[in-house]
């Protein structure tokens, strides 16, 4: 699977063969159908963890009593979630390129994306659940822009991953809470 993400981000999915996957990981051709049918099937898999690690990030998202911790929470998961993005970058420059050939994977990607919305929906509606949070903030569409830049940030290499999670966390925090409440 490493191999295969390291491959599908510098290659992309169609000019990655089962061969080269097979290779970089020191196994035979063979040892890759032993695991894997096909090469969709190992981008399936990819995919999936992908989707396990935002599942994880939404579950550890608690109510929060103390609104001093606010802040750092919110930049604990913005991290979190950039760093699933960089992991499995490969695995998202391959899905994108495949979905765009591939109607059955195009319906999948847009289910994966309206769970992904509404994972980060229910991320931000235990934010709303802490003192100082603001009462007219429309989640829906917050989630998803966030879900978006998340999508985007997923396709994209990160120079300068620091300013890009003080300046999600910013906005997250100006949107949700009110300014003065920690």
């Amino acid at each position: 699977m490493q191999a295969a993400l390291s491959l599908f981000a510098e290659r992309g999915y169609e000019a990655t063969t089962i061969e080269e996957i097979a290779h970089q990981a020191g196994v035979a051709v063979g040892g890759f159908y032993q695991h894997f049918a096909s090469k969709q099937q190992l981008l399936l898999v990819l995919m999936d963890s992908l989707l396990d690690g935002v599942a994880d990030l939404s579950q550890q998202c608690t109510p929060l009593d103390n609104p001093q911790e606010v802040r750092s929470a919110i930049e604990r998961v913005v991290r979190q979630g950039l760093l699933i993005d960089r992991t499995y970058a490969g695995a998202y420059r391959a899905w994108r390129e495949a979905t765009a050939l591939n109607g059955a994977l195009r319906t999948l990607h847009e289910q994966i994306e309206q769970w992904t919305g509404q994972q980060i929906e229910q991320m931000l509606y235990v934010l709303l659940q802490t003192p100082g949070a603001r009462e007219d903030v429309d989640i829906a569409p917050l989630a998803g822009i966030v879900s978006v830049l998340f999508w985007r940030l997923a396709d994209v290499p990160l120079h300068e991953s620091d300013a890009v999670v003080t300046s999600m966390t910013t906005m997250l925090y100006h949107t949700i809470f009110h300014d003065g409440a920690t």
